[in-house]
């Protein structure tokens, strides 16, 4: 009995340390942004803008790569696997006016044939003669985002929203909030906006809270909430005119550049990014609520991009662009925080007069630099120093001079007597015409064995014996006699070598009477 409890006592510890294995939490993973929680099963709702109702397959991988994973960064084993919604993303009657600028100013990928702003519908629909207005284009994107987060109810939710998808995006973080205020367990919902409407100092609808028109059935609805249980990322770009609308529309150069960056900035989305490992600059980065913002700045003017459009030369746009940007620059005020609601101002801006004047001397002085950059004439290439030859005449006369070598054959070609780098051949030519070779560096080089070629004048056959053979031969009889003579000469021997050979030359000729002697024996 004793030794069934003992049984029975063990079981159950295990049992219990199995159940208390099985409900330990897991530590929160440190690269999870504050008030990001993903669960086993995370799902990327992704809304277009105007324009573009539906995203395409690489706009969703931009997405994803660029804003969503790195604001959302998966654990271990967890995935987040995006839905492009589809929603109308119309503005009667404009949107097949923006396609068409578009066409022009936007990403080809994007705005060109086949991108996600020519959807797949007949010519007529896409002029938006027969779009919904703005705000029913709105409300009816609403409701499919809703009907897609019903559908993934159990799920961790991140919303992506872009432009008019930004702001369904805000209009249901607005519902939300009423429905979970603080001190309620709220659902697993994120969001990510690009392009912000609703952005409390920037957003145009911040700017003229309250402001309609009729015609067009367009709201301007505000700012949007930074107080609530449902964590934002927010990702600005500068001059963006749905996104940083001028604080002092009285500055007409302002609102012209803001204009003008609806089409060469904000319809640029993916020429900015959060992945560090992309060659994007870094944004200025900062946090107030539930919201983290991320602001980047625009290096090139939208002013004078239908000038860039046109192809005129970055070069003559660098000597104006610098003095125009501090005029543009005084449309905003930059000490404001974006979660800052800050309507437009119509008044003029206060300015400082000291700074002001600094600005414009710098800037002009930027502008003239360019110029000279620009119409200077380019410095000129500094030539190579010149190479001088060395000449190989010194190393044949020390040849010619040392008695271990034999005698000094001609250079052929003067050329190659110029240059240290060709070794030229020694041409060897005897009665018979028969043509023997050595080189320079053979004759210089004491390890090397030259080979002479010796002809037999009876036979007119070639045998061949080498200077060491000669040595060896040079207390042999001289069997050629009177015949020296009509031993064979090197083209380049001078007379005075031919008139008195020396005792190795006569050795290696008389070598090669007595072999060829002894082949026609």
């Amino acid at each position: 009995m004793m030794g069934y409890w003992k049984h029975v006592d063990r079981f159950g510890t295990v049992a219990v340390a199995v159940v208390l294995a099985a409900t330990v939490v897991p530590a929160p993973d440190p690269t999870l942004s504050q008030g990001v929680r993903l669960s086993a099963a995370s799902t990327a709702l992704i809304m277009g803008g105007t324009m573009t109702p539906t995203w395409r397959d690489a706009d969703v991988d931009a997405i994803m790569n660029q804003f969503i994973t790195p604001t959302h960064p998966a654990p271990p084993g967890q995935t987040i696997e995006p839905v492009a919604l589809t929603t109308p993303e119309e503005a009667w009657p404009l949107t097949g006016l923006f396609r068409l600028i578009s066409l022009l100013t936007g990403p080809s990928s994007t705005y060109g044939p086949g991108g996600a702003g020519w959807p797949d519908e007949p010519w007529w629909k896409l002029t938006g003669l027969f779009d919904l207005t703005y705000d029913k284009s709105v409300q009816a994107g609403l409701a499919d985002l809703e009907a897609a987060m019903a559908k993934y109810d159990n799920d961790h939710l991140v919303i992506y929203g872009f432009s008019q998808g930004a702001e369904i995006a805000i209009l249901e973080k607005r519902k939300l909030d009423e429905q979970y205020p603080d001190g309620t367990e709220p659902p697993d919902i994120d969001f990510v906006l690009s392009g912000d409407f609703n952005l409390p100092n920037g957003g145009a609808a911040a700017r003229l809270p309250g402001f309609y028109i009729p015609i067009l059935d367009f709201s301007f609805n505000g700012a949007e909430p930074t107080g609530t249980q449902f964590h934002t990322d927010v990702i600005t770009r500068q001059y963006d005119l749905i996104a940083d609308f001028p604080l002092y529309p009285l500055n007409v150069i302002a609102d012209v550049n803001a204009v003008l960056g609806f089409f060469y900035v904000h319809t640029h989305a993916f020429d900015v990014s959060l992945a560090s490992d992309l060659s994007t600059p870094p944004p200025v980065k900062s946090e107030h609520g539930d919201t983290t913002y991320y602001f980047f700045e625009t290096k090139d003017l939208p002013l004078f991009g239908p000038l860039r459009t046109l192809g005129v030369p970055e070069g003559l746009i660098d000597i104006v662009e610098p003095f125009f940007r501090v005029l543009v620059e005084l449309g905003y005020d930059r000490s404001i925080q974006p979660w800052e609601p800050t309507p437009a101002r119509f008044t003029p801006p206060p300015v400082d007069l000291q700074k002001l004047a600094t600005d414009l001397i710098g800037a002009i002085g930027e502008g003239i630099n360019n110029a000279f950059a620009l119409f200077s004439p380019p410095t000129p290439t500094p030539l190579p120093a010149p190479v001088t030859a060395r000449s190989s005449k010194p190393a044949i006369e020390a040849a010619a001079a040392d008695p271990e070598v034999g005698p000094v054959e001609k250079v052929a070609g003067s050329a190659d007597a110029a240059d240290v780098d060709v070794v030229p051949e020694k041409t060897v030519i005897d009665c018979a015409d028969a043509v023997g070779t050595t080189t320079t560096a053979e004759a210089t080089d004491p390890d090397v064995v030259p080979e002479v070629v010796s002809v037999d004048e009876s036979a007119g056959e070639a045998g061949t014996t080498t200077v060491a053979d000669a040595a060896h031969a040079e207390e042999a009889p001289n069997a050629l006699g009177d015949k020296a003579d009509e031993s064979p000469k090197v083209a380049s021997q001078p007379d005075h070598l031919a008139a008195d050979p020396s005792p190795k030359a006569e050795a290696t000729q008389n070598s090669s009477r007595d072999s060829a002697d002894r082949k026609a024996g």
